[in-house]
């Protein structure tokens, strides 16, 4: 263990002895109420979807693009903003909004961008190591409104990936019976078909009381028996003591935390667990170093649908920087460990931030990200996965469809660091408003289908779901076989 690793973890260790309480949150992080909700700050980040503004904007600038006129704006100054979307293996949302889907015909929790993480948007692949950026823009059915998606690509992922020391902090609390706990065994058991040769198990499972079921375990391949004997052997019974786990977790992931390897801890539960305890420091602070690689953290829901509490896992894994996905079906849980191992396990590219720079007189009418801000300090950047893309839909208005230039310029630029040497590098892509117009659009259709279907989901109103479903048949000539799926899901909603 490095010392500047063993310095943070013992500073945390001694906040979880002392029991005070600035230890266990900052003024910065999420709190848990008595009801068991989470409140907290945002840092000011935008809603996804709907009209937004800027995040923090300056008292002076209009908070609602609508009011913006153009003699209101610096016709010599660009806008230049900042964008994030959650790191691009975040996607528990659309499975969650999909086994509730039968039962609900209210609106739901919706993270309209990690729809966006969940089907994919084909794009070409850059030469290994590098990112590329596409962006595509058409205008809209109102005079002045262009829809604008930006796509960041990373290579694909190398024949030959690299070790990996992964440690599960199993939930078996008694909540975990049932579907919960099947489906925990079926993620294990996914993630053990993907293991190679010299991987690095540890395993710890956690009720009223945690214990190390595995430490250290060099992997003999694919399904290496001892990981699956240990998958089958998982059992529900016990209180939550989640914090208790995730420090035995991350005491075991420190112990075998290897500098030329992914280190990974993972996290599943139902959400049911006793959340109030957990140190967010503890979490973050494991998920970063000065140095290197930190320990980041892939949180998997397992519970029933209708009783799943999503906020803990997502906290904990925007703390974490790291993937949350929610497992509706044993199938699904190969899909995301098997199918998709290395898109939910791996990165390729760590901090990415993206900076978008738009003529004068356009404003952010609609953003489906995360957050944007003009201030880069204000939009934490995000890690993306090999053979993975960062997708940013949005609107765009101009404050007048007459000032509109064909020959002005739109640049995107990306910068990132490297896994393990942390090399930052970036890329750029410029390109007029008369280029965008004229160009390929097959991906931004997709790209307005699944928002259209997510933003219908949020309302549940019968008439936003006839909407959604004629801008995903439009978008589907070819028979896509995910706006496929969407479109059947629309009709089979409650509320269609």
């Amino acid at each position: 263990m490095r010392s500047g690793r063993l310095a943070c973890f013992a500073v945390t260790m001694t906040c979880l002895a002392s029991g005070l309480a600035a230890c266990v949150m900052s003024s910065d992080d999420l709190a848990m109420e008595e009801d068991g909700s989470w409140t907290g700050s945002s840092s000011g980040s935008s809603t996804s979807g709907g009209p937004v503004s800027p995040v923090a904007p300056p008292p002076s600038e209009p908070e609602d693009p609508e009011t913006v006129t153009c003699d209101q704006l610096d016709d010599e100054q660009p806008l230049v903003l900042y964008l994030s979307a959650d790191d691009s293996n975040s996607m528990a949302s659309p499975t969650l909004a999909r086994a509730l889907m039968p039962d609900s015909s209210s609106g739901m929790n919706i993270r309209v961008y990690e729809f966006l993480n969940y089907y994919a948007i084909d794009y070409p692949a850059p030469p290994a190591g590098e990112l590329s950026i596409i962006p595509q823009m058409e205008a809209s059915g109102e005079g002045g409104y262009y829809d604008f998606q930006i796509a960041v690509r990373a290579f694909d992922p190398p024949t030959e990936r690299r070790p990996m020391t992964i440690t599960f902090v199993l939930d078996t609390s008694g909540s975990m019976g049932g579907v919960a706990i099947e489906r925990e065994r079926a993620v294990v058991t996914a993630v053990a078909e993907s293991l190679q040769e010299g991987d690095i198990v540890n395993m710890v499972t956690w009720s009223t009381e945690n214990a190390v079921v595995m430490s250290g375990h060099t992997v003999t391949g694919p399904n290496d028996p001892a990981v699956v004997e240990q998958a089958n052997a998982i059992a529900a019974g016990g209180g939550t003591d989640l914090n208790g786990g995730l420090v035995a977790g991350y005491e075991l992931a420190n112990l075998h935390y290897g500098l030329n390897r992914l280190n990974r801890l993972m996290l599943i539960s139902d959400g049911g667990a006793n959340a109030g305890v957990v140190q967010p420091d503890l979490i973050a602070n494991n998920s970063k170093d000065g140095d290197q690689e930190g320990i980041y953290l892939v949180g998997v829901g397992t519970g029933e649908a209708y009783s799943y509490s999503d906020t803990l896992m997502d906290t904990v894994t925007d703390e974490g920087r790291g993937a949350y996905v929610y497992i509706d079906s044993l199938e699904e849980a190969r899909h995301m460990f098997v199918d998709r191992f290395e898109e939910v396990m791996e990165v390729a590219a760590r901090g990415v931030q993206v900076e978008l720079t738009l003529p004068w007189y356009f404003q952010m009418h609609r953003f489906y990200g995360e957050e944007y801000s003009e201030n880069p300090e204000e939009v934490d950047p995000q890690h993306l996965a090999p053979g993975d893309a960062m997708i940013f839909n949005q609107v765009l208005r101009a404050c007048d469809p007459a000032v509109v230039v064909a020959s002005d310029e739109i640049t995107v630029k990306a910068t990132w660091e490297t896994p393990i040497t942390y090399e930052t590098k970036s890329t750029s892509t410029t390109m007029t408003v008369g280029q965008l117009l004229d160009g390929d659009t097959a991906q931004l259709h997709k790209g307005k289908a699944i928002v259209a279907y997510a933003e219908a989901l949020r309302t549940g109103a019968s008439q936003d779901l006839h909407a959604a479903l004629t801008v995903v048949e439009a978008a589907n000539p070819g028979a896509d076989p995910e706006l496929t799926e969407i479109a059947e899901l629309i009709k089979g909603h409650p509320a269609y």
